[in-house]
Parts: structure tokens; sequence; C-alpha cells
């Protein structure tokens, strides 16, 4: 999937679609709160499993292999799409 084909808006909505879906704990005004600032794990006290959940579906849906170590070094929205954008750009 090259970059020329989703633009980072669309990045950043799949990813808060993908976190609520995946987390499935939080309620309607926790959800609508959700944006580009959120941290994953902070905001929302999400644990590894829950992380790790949304990783992969991140990865499937965009075709990327991003290292473990990459992943460790985001947790807000915006630099999760930045961490995809990446590695579309290198993959594409």
């Amino acid at each position: 999937m090259a970059t020329q084909e989703i633009s980072r808006e669309g990045v950043i909505k799949h990813i808060i679609s993908a976190f609520i879906d995946g987390v499935g704990f939080l309620n309607d005004e926790e959800k609508h709160s959700v944006n580009e600032q959120t941290d994953i794990i902070k905001d929302f006290n999400v644990d590894g499993d829950d992380a790790s959940f949304i990783i992969m579906e991140l990865e499937k849906h965009f075709k990327i292999d991003a290292c473990q170590e990459e992943w460790g070094k985001v947790s807000r929205i915006y630099e999760i799409a930045d961490l995809i954008i990446k590695h579309l750009d290198e993959n594409p």
C-alpha cells in the first residue's frame, strides 16, 4: 500500500478505529475524545496484550513490519501514524 494511496489523515483515522475496537472498554465519551494526541498507553491504561493486538492489526492492515524497538518508542496516535507512514514510504 503506497502512501500515495492513503493520506496521513486516513492513517490516523484507521489507527483510532483500530484502537477503539481493539481495547473494547471505552465508553462513548471516551471514544469521542480519542484523537491524534491520544497516548494509547497512558491515557487509557492499555495493557501489553491489548497494545500487541492493536499493533498486529495495524501491521496486517498496512502490510508493514516494524520491529518491536520501533513500536516501543511510540504511544501517541500521531507517532504511530508517522511510524506507519515511514514504513509505507520504505516499501512502496
